[in-house]
């Protein structure tokens, strides 16, 4: 299984949609060419199932038409005596008195059951001349009232037997003893003068006769008077079930006796499978699932009718319509493949399409001109065609941003002769206030040195943070060489910050805007206190004065310097940091700055507060 996944992915995508199209097809059509045989089949046995049925009906309506005359002219036969006629019995008084009037009447006007009754009387061993003459000229009579009567046999309750034969009349001397021995006469016992249908000649071995038999009850007294055996011809049979058609070798139709233990009473049809039939009947009491019968049940003989015929005799059908499936299943195949290939073309073109850009591209082609549909494939070029084009503004605003960083390092450079050549002059002028003993001038130039060389820091945006304390006491120097000492400088910052970093030039110009727009304008002597102290690798800087103060608090950020330190701390430190004003008119001002402590050139200890 994965060697066929593997094989499988080996594919191309449009070799993989045309295959997968095909197999989808073809599945698909090999389910239905599958379905509607099983199907067809099916039908094909469900209807001849039902058209079996049908005809054993009719056949088996035939039949008892036919049985129902011979039975109705043996039940005669037991009406045939003295003072009972053929049209109905009187009543059993009646019957009584007549009975014993008939025994002073003449022989020739014995009647049937008479002539029973007084052989059974009599210990003879034959019957006498007028009792044969009576049974004979009864049963000569009844059997000429139905031409598919062959024979009629009657056997007295003491073992005497006459018998009469249809135009010759004459029997075939049976033996009475080994008739009343035979298995087939308990079966009429148990049957209490119902009438017993046996599949086969039970007094003489062959194929032209089957028997019904019935044990013959005196009407008015209920006693045996003896039995009466009759042969029917099997023509009764063969006109009424006739023969199976001759295209249908395989086709039979029996009926099953089951008071002889389901033996086959009647068949007809090919006679190859006649014995493998009788054997499964014998032993299952049904066909194997070989063949697709139908059977009913005669509800005078009590015999099962089934009509069965082999399924392989019905494959002639199915194998046509299976033959006719597998060729439109051919056909769809074909269709199928001519589809899938039309398909798959179509959706692999964009991805043609897009391999093709994507090599262009790759070969350094930037002008993409093609052009994509609005399927998903054809969107995602487009997001690629996008995409480049977005990378190439991207690499341009890159190269030009590199460009003025470039220009901005020269400038930087440029810049740095300036202050050294400044620095040369104010050491210069230093030195001449020293040997002129002007120490005010001199002091003032030593700390407006001091204030330029700690503002350029040598080029760094970082300084350590007792530089920048530096840089404030060297400012607050020259304001007050300016001014006459009139301000005051409190410094309260906490020795651990000393030695970390911050971003320069923060706290410079808050004292600054401290010193002109707060103490400047005050009468009189002012005080700028400056406090810092770390607060969970957060520095936290306050720079209180006490001077005028403000009531707009929105004028204290609209300085260039003051926005300028605004935008650099929230470029450098993030959005989580910033400064806040606090003031009122006559109170003073205070400045709040939090930004995050700096262990190292460059790396801010608390990142996930400062979003940089």
């Amino acid at each position: 299984m994965k060697r066929l996944k593997k094989w499988y992915h080996q594919w191309t995508i449009k070799e993989q949609i045309r295959w997968a199209l095909i197999s989808l097809a073809g599945l698909s059509a090999l389910l239905l060419a599958v379905i509607g045989f099983i199907l067809s089949k099916s039908m094909i046995e469900k209807s001849y199932r039902e058209d079996f049925t049908y005809n054993l009906q009719v056949s088996n309506e035939i039949m008892d038409i036919q049985l129902k005359n011979i039975i109705e002219i043996s039940r005669n036969l037991l009406i045939d005596q003295n003072g009972l006629d053929k049209e109905g019995l009187e009543s059993a008084d009646q019957e009584k008195d007549k009975s014993e009037k008939s025994k002073s009447q003449s022989t020739k006007s014995l009647g049937f059951m008479d002539a029973l009754e007084q052989s059974g009387a009599s210990d003879a061993e034959f019957f006498t001349s007028a009792q044969d003459q009576a049974l004979k000229s009864a049963l000569g009579q009844a059997i000429n009232q139905d031409l598919l009567i062959g024979e009629m046999v009657v056997l007295d309750i003491k073992g005497k037997l006459c018998d009469y034969t249809r135009n010759t009349g004459a029997g075939r001397q049976y033996n009475a003893d080994e008739i009343l021995d035979s298995d087939w006469l308990a079966i009429v016992d148990e049957a209490r003068g119902k009438e017993v249908f046996f599949g086969s000649n039970v007094l003489k071995e062959d194929s032209y006769m089957f028997t019904m038999a019935k044990k013959l009850n005196d009407i008015r007294t209920g006693e045996a008077r003896g039995y009466l055996i009759v042969n029917i011809r099997q023509k009764l049979l063969e006109d009424a079930f006739g023969n199976p058609p001759k295209y249908r070798t395989s086709q039979c139709l029996l009926a099953i006796n089951p008071r002889e233990a389901n033996k086959v009473a009647y068949y007809t049809g090919d006679s190859t499978y006649r014995a493998s039939i009788e054997e499964a009947y014998l032993k299952n009491g049904q066909l194997g699932p070989g063949y697709v019968t139908a059977q009913v049940t005669d509800e005078v003989t009590g015999w099962t009718l089934v009509s069965a015929i082999r399924k392989g005799a019905l494959t002639k059908d199915t194998n046509i319509i299976g033959l006719l499936l597998l060729l439109v299943f051919a056909a769809l195949c074909l269709v199928a493949i001519k589809i899938a290939k039309v398909i798959s073309s179509r959706i692999y073109a964009p991805l043609y399409q897009l391999e093709n850009v994507i090599e262009e591209v790759g070969e350094g082609k930037r002008d993409i001109e093609a052009e994509f549909d609005d399927s998903e494939i054809g969107r995602i070029g487009t997001k690629f065609k996008e995409m480049v084009s977005n990378n190439l503004e991207l690499r341009e605003h890159l190269l030009s941003s590199q460009l003025k960083e470039r220009e901005s390092e020269l400038l930087l450079l440029q810049s740095q002769i300036n202050p050294h050549f400044l620095y040369n002059t104010l050491d210069s002028l230093y030195c001449m206030a020293v040997i002129n003993e002007a120490d005010d001038m001199a002091g003032m130039v030593d700390a407006l040195s001091r204030t330029f060389r700690l503002s350029l820091n040598k080029g760094n945006k970082l300084i350590l943070v007792k530089n920048e304390i530096e840089h404030i006491k060297a400012y607050m120097e020259v304001q007050n060489f300016r001014f006459q000492d009139r301000f005051t400088l409190i410094l309260d910052i906490d020795p651990a910050m000393l030695e970390l970093y911050m971003l320069k030039f923060i706290l410079q110009p808050f004292v600054e805007n401290a010193m002109y727009h707060g103490l400047e304008p005050k009468v009189g002597r002012g005080t700028i206190t400056v406090t810092g102290k770390i607060s969970e690798n957060d520095f936290i800087f306050e720079i209180t004065d006490d001077g005028v103060g403000v009531t707009d608090l929105s004028v204290l950020g609209n300085g260039y310097g003051i926005r300028n330190v605004l935008e650099r701390v929230h470029l450098f430190y993030g959005e989580g940091y910033g400064v806040t004003f606090e003031s009122a008119p006559g109170a003073g001002t205070k400045v709040r700055i939090h930004i995050a402590a700096v262990y190292t050139k460059g790396e801010i200890h608390n990142e996930e507060s400062s979003h940089r």
